[in-house]
């Protein structure tokens, strides 16, 4: 029997003093499920990539163990199951560890598996093609007998409470079911598209069902779950609740539309668009320092995407901004809407301690380094980044000469140093008249306007956002006259630099994005340019400005009010059933800013006000 390569990581492990494993991390507290429903408590799982530095992760371990899981932080022969993250393969596992086959008693799974077990409340079988991992077969990377089928376990099976109808319409069992198969008689094989029921007593049958009963069963088996259940954290569930609530329930029979509530009502004061930004009082707010420290962990939550904790961050900085007194307890800070419990107690302890610990832990780790430095290079993502660190990469030096990189990727690494430094105002602007004049030269009649950080007063911007826009003219007007002919222009006098990406020509998009720099400069800067129809403008413009807070506000708003909010225009007459739109509705606005938001009943907010 041929067996995978041991790479001893410790000494502790070379020596056999035990097995490094992990109960509870020395920061948090894994809080049990019931006995009963540790439906893991035989595992011991090693993650791929095996740290929680990435926030999904981070869940999905301590999802694991709280039901019963054990996480071993090294490679060691007690492991049950790898858990690879999305993209990776097992190739990428074999090189990192130096394996040459998987061990026979290890099962290998994507980590969409313990999410879907825990909805389950039962271990499904790992053979489903939906968790298998790319480059390895289930049940066949080290078998002594790969061309022997494995049997599925009992324990792999999806357990179901039987509904009544179904317990009356069951047969009884006959004996030999009931008591197990004779001696030296093979077991019954599972038969694939059944479900096994439970009775009272520790007997099993196994019931076949067709297609629809299935779909049915595995409906009321999840109907008390909520979606992407090992994917919503705290923050995110809170986010969650709170934006159902803020829409009407219906009833999924029903198609009609949707009603258009009065501009005056008392709830929406409450809304972040509702409320004035004072400006002036910024370097002023007393609870400057407290801000300064969230707004690190909010840097941190932003380059590992980890969107609902940004936005919970982003509306308990807003929130303080706007308060007038010092806040020094959990108590005062639960006050402040937008400000929840888990926040409350990190604002009680900077305010006391002056420092935050999860800040300490979340800086000091390799990983996030790493992925910090990976993520500041064009076209990589979150995805990519976690990649290259489980592959071994440790600098960028090693990626330029290593790894396999897009084109993109080659110019992003080539102009990592450019493309991570802000680009003052006074140069946003320069960027913004050399393409507006070069543009006017072929049609005096298309506008040029800066969007994004500049348009909202900021010192300095990541990138220059050019709106171009012409009344009168569609999409693929402004897209023919600004890609045919002011492009090249541009890139024959040797203000842009490279092309990075072009929406599809017969496509609906609407953006170019690419690098450019000034005369008598050096440096490349970040350039995108945002083809908007003279109709859509005002949606647009209001929509480019930012910042996110300010724009969800605004279309929750209108949500409530039932009308839809998006860059292309304000709509009513909306037709949803459930949450989902059926109909586009009836254009209200889209060319007006100020309009739209009379429409919505929220006062006019200068774009500098709009930083919530």
């Amino acid at each position: 029997m041929t067996t995978g390569t041991m790479p001893s990581s410790s000494n502790a492990v070379k020596r056999g003093e035990g097995p490094a494993l992990k109960k509870q991390r020395t920061n948090s507290v894994i809080k049990l499920v019931p006995e009963g429903q540790r439906i893991f408590k035989d595992f011991v799982i090693f993650f791929f990539p095996n740290n929680d530095v990435s926030p999904a992760r981070r869940l999905r371990i301590q999802r694991a163990r709280e039901y019963g899981a054990q996480w071993a932080t090294e490679w060691i022969d007690s492991i049950t199951h790898v858990v690879m993250d999305k993209d990776l393969t097992w190739s990428d596992l074999a090189k990192f560890l130096g394996l040459e086959y998987l061990p026979e008693h290890m099962v290998m799974v994507n980590e969409i598996y313990p999410s879907e077990c825990i909805r389950f409340r039962s271990v499904l079988s790992p053979e489903q093609k939906r968790f298998l991992v790319d480059g390895v077969k289930a049940q066949d990377v080290s078998t002594e007998n790969p061309s022997k089928p494995s049997e599925p376990s009992p324990s792999s099976s999806l357990v179901l409470k039987p509904s009544r109808r179904s317990l009356l319409k069951t047969p009884e069992p006959s004996p030999s079911l009931l008591s197990g198969p004779a001696d030296g008689q093979a077991p019954a094989k599972h038969i694939p598209g059944s479900v096994v029921i439970l009775g009272n007593t520790e007997s099993r049958t196994t019931l076949n069902l067709d297609a629809l009963d299935e779909l049915l069963a595995e409906a009321r088996a999840t109907s008390h779950l909520p979606l992407d259940l090992l994917e919503m954290t705290d923050d995110e569930a809170g986010e969650y609740e709170n934006e159902s609530a803020s829409s009407t329930s219906k009833d999924l029979s029903n198609l009609e539309p949707e009603k258009v509530a009065p501009t005056n009502e008392i709830w929406a004061r409450s809304f972040a668009c509702m409320q004035k930004l004072n400006t002036a009082a910024k370097s002023e707010n007393p609870n400057k320092c407290t801000i300064e420290v969230l707004q690190q962990m909010l840097d941190y939550y932003s380059r590992s995407d980890d969107h609902w904790r940004t936005l919970a961050y982003r509306k308990a900085i807003g929130a303080l901004k706007r308060h007038p007194k010092k806040v020094t307890s959990r108590v005062q800070a639960l006050s402040i809407p937008g400000v929840g419990a888990r926040l409350a107690d990190k604002i009680e302890e900077i305010v006391l301690t002056d420092r935050l610990r999860r800040l300490d832990n979340a800086q000091e780790t390799v990983e996030d380094k790493l992925l910090q430095q990976f993520r500041g290079i064009y076209g990589c993502g979150l995805a990519q980044a976690s990649k290259w660190v489980a592959q071994g990469y440790r600098s960028l030096t090693d990626l330029r000469e290593r790894a396999s990189l897009t084109k993109n990727q080659l110019i992003g690494l080539e102009r990592y140093d450019d493309f991570a430094k802000r680009i003052p105002r006074h140069e946003v602007e320069a960027h913004g008249a050399l393409v507006r004049q070069a543009i006017q030269s072929v049609d005096g009649r298309v506008q040029v306007i800066i969007g994004g950080s500049y348009r909202r007063g900021s010192p300095d911007s990541g990138d220059v956002d050019l709106l171009v826009t012409e009344p009168g003219s569609n999409l693929q007007q402004i897209r023919a006259v600004v890609l045919d002919t002011v492009i090249p222009k541009l890139f024959e006098s040797g203000y842009l630099q490279v092309g990075l990406q072009t929406s599809r020509r017969n496509g609906e998009g609407s953006k170019w994005q690419g690098a450019s720099k000034l005369p008598g400069s050096d440096v490349w800067r970040r350039l995108d340019l945002l083809f908007v129809p003279g109709e859509e403008f005002g949606a647009a413009l209001l929509y480019f400005t930012g910042n996110d807070i300010f724009n969800r506000s605004l279309r929750l708003l209108a949500r409530k009010k039932g009308m839809c909010l998006n860059q292309r225009g304000l709509f009513t007459d909306v037709m949803r059933r459930g949450p989902a739109k059926v109909n586009k509705g009836r254009l209200l606005e889209g060319r007006d800013e100020r309009r739209i938001f009379e429409l919505l009943g929220v006062p006019w907010r200068a774009p500098e006000q709009r930083n919530c």
